[in-house]
């Protein structure tokens, strides 16, 4: 049996595990509409899936984001949220993201003829990384400038908003100069000039990116997933009657179907989170996860009972966890919570028979076992 302090470790790791994901999602949306409203739709090809995970050994080299201008510019953005402390460690993942075949870089739209690298840091992190540019930047030769942003998340509960500025006395400036003088940063945030004005993204607007822009360029926690996917997902998947029942907001009912994972995955990348790049066993793993929170149960190798409940109160003494995206964080502490005491007081073979297929189990028919409680309305 494990110990509070490890059940409060595991909770809190998860969490913020959850949290960092949201925050790379909410940048990423927020850079989609800050580009859109300063480009233009017509002139702007923004991906959020660039050069996929699955090209390279270590997601952390990939590009969180590009967007290229027309044909004459683009810029690949890297969010680090984390700095390493090694410096080597921070030169291969630099070396890496220039390295990568610009080429190939864009799937659709225009193919830039000259690329700059944009890292994001979280504020926390500047100092660190103002020493490890400055060394990477004497060493090195590049053939796009290095342009370094700090980003931190203000206003929290008044106008909540991000905001980045220029690391000073760091790095380069953008080379937008191709572009109309209406869409260029550069002078905005060049240190040569002196004009170092910050850029604020108010999470209103864009909330609308971030509706089905939920993912970004890597795998999410299962957590962050299975949070996703219960609140945004499974309602769609009653019938009639269960809705009927789930409507009554009562935690103790548990409304039973069946589900499976081709079928799940194929419905979040063309219903829920378009171009989503969701892999199948990201969903089986997420669906796993449920297992161990007793909220799902494995059928066979490839399919799932959910056990659905409206957890609408439950969830009520969570809302005041502070984290942007927060229609999900009140789940998220909630799942965490059941999936760590059931992680920690568990042992193996308890946790494994949690993940065992249960074929002989039936879903009950809802209609039937429904039908009283449809005639109070």
């Amino acid at each position: 049996m494990g110990s509070q302090d490890e059940y409060e470790r595991c909770v809190d790791a998860a969490f913020s595990e959850f949290r960092q994901y949201d925050q790379i999602s909410d940048i990423v949306s927020a850079w989609e509409q800050f580009l859109s409203d300063l480009i233009g739709t017509d002139d702007l090809y923004f991906d959020r899936f660039p050069a996929h995970p699955e090209t390279t050994d270590n997601p952390a080299n990939t590009p969180t984001f590009t967007a290229s201008m027309a044909e004459s510019y683009g810029i690949v953005f890297k969010i680090l949220q984390d700095v390493p402390s090694n410096f080597s460690a921070f030169s291969q993942q630099i070396l890496y993201l220039t390295d990568l075949d610009r080429d190939n870089l864009v799937d659709e739209g225009p193919s830039p003829d000259q690329y700059d690298l944009c890292l994001i840091i979280a504020s926390d992190q500047g100092q660190q990384a103002r020493m490890h540019i400055n060394e990477f930047l004497d060493q090195s030769e590049l053939d796009e400038n290095l342009v370094p942003l700090e980003f931190s998340y203000i206003d929290q509960d008044t106008n909540p908003k991000y905001r980045f500025e220029r690391m000073t006395l760091v790095g380069d400036n953008f080379r937008d100069e191709g572009l109309p003088e209406r869409a260029r940063m550069s002078p905005h945030l060049s240190s040569s000039t002196g004009e170092l004005e910050s850029i604020e993204i108010g999470a209103t607007d864009f909330d609308r990116n971030k509706a089905t822009g939920i993912l970004c360029n890597e795998e999410p926690p299962h957590l962050y997933l299975a949070c996703h996917m219960w609140d945004r997902v499974f309602y769609d998947q009653l019938d009639d009657a269960q809705k009927i029942i789930w409507e009554r907001e009562d935690p103790s009912k548990t409304l039973e179907f069946e589900i499976e994972v081709d079928d799940l995955t194929t419905k979040l990348n063309r219903d829920y989170i378009p171009n989503g790049s969701v892999k199948s066993d990201w969903v089986d793993d997420t669906l796993e996860y449920l297992c161990v929170v007793e909220s799902a149960k494995k059928i066979t190798g490839n399919r799932y009972r959910i056990d659905f409940r409206n957890l609408r109160e439950k969830r009520r003494e969570y809302r005041d966890v502070s984290v942007r995206g927060g229609e999900f964080s009140d789940l998220a502490k909630l799942f965490a919570e059941w999936h760590c005491e059931n992680t920690i007081e568990m042992d193996r073979g308890e946790l494994s028979e949690l993940r065992t297929p249960d074929e002989e189990h039936e879903v009950e028919n809802a209609e039937d076992w429904t039908q009283p409680e449809i005639g109070e309305f």
